[in-house]
């Protein structure tokens, strides 16, 4: 071989490697790009999902059991004089099977009292009743069953004046997350509606 015949080898081998190796810049490129692009679009989704729970600062947890849900409800007087105070839930008795865990707490201002109350139990639909039904706190809770069949939980107030109330959920068992507009404050002076 000649001299022209091994550099013109060279010249070939070294064109070949240079198209072996940009090929291989092109596919790092790409893969480096598509990762970069999955990372922004993840980081976006994240950063969304954060700005959503921001904006409606009323669920911690991930929506399974243990998630709370805060501030759905709210109540709000300056009248005077005593009530009991009854929340509506969404749950009927002969519709529902499902537990709910719920607080209502605030300030009893005429009284100069602060409102803590739990309420716990099970719409049981397939026996047609209240099921392991909990209560503890203050202002005498109660949970029942409403003529309407719905759950009904209720405070005793000595006086209205300037009464500023809230409930948070908490999913237990087979219940479900509550949202804002599914519970409903009911002032009435009865024991039970």
């Amino acid at each position: 071989m000649s001299l022209e015949q091994d550099i013109a080898n060279v010249v070939s081998a070294a064109e070949q490697l240079t198209g072996i190796v940009d090929t291989k810049i092109e596919d790092i490129n790409s893969t480096v790009n598509s990762k970069v692009s999955e990372m922004n679009s993840t980081i976006s989704q994240q950063v969304s999902r954060v700005d959503n729970a921001l904006e409606s600062k009323q669920v911690i947890g991930d929506g399974t059991r243990g998630t709370k849900s805060v501030a759905i409800a709210g109540f709000f007087t300056t009248d005077g004089g005593a009530t009991n105070m009854h929340l509506k839930l969404p749950f009927k008795i002969d519709t529902h099977n499902c537990m709910f865990h719920l607080n209502i707490y605030g300030y009893e201002y005429g009284s100069n009292k602060i409102v803590d109350a739990t309420f716990t139990g099970y719409c049981y639909a397939s026996n047609n009743r209240l099921y392991q039904s909990r209560t503890s706190g203050s202002h005498e809770p109660i949970v029942y069953v409403g003529t309407d069949q719905h759950i009904y939980l209720r405070i005793t107030l000595e006086s209205q004046y300037y009464l500023t109330l809230s409930v948070d959920s908490t999913y237990v068992g087979n219940g479900r997350v509550l949202k804002p507009g599914d519970v409903h404050f009911i002032s009435s002076t009865e024991a039970q509606l």
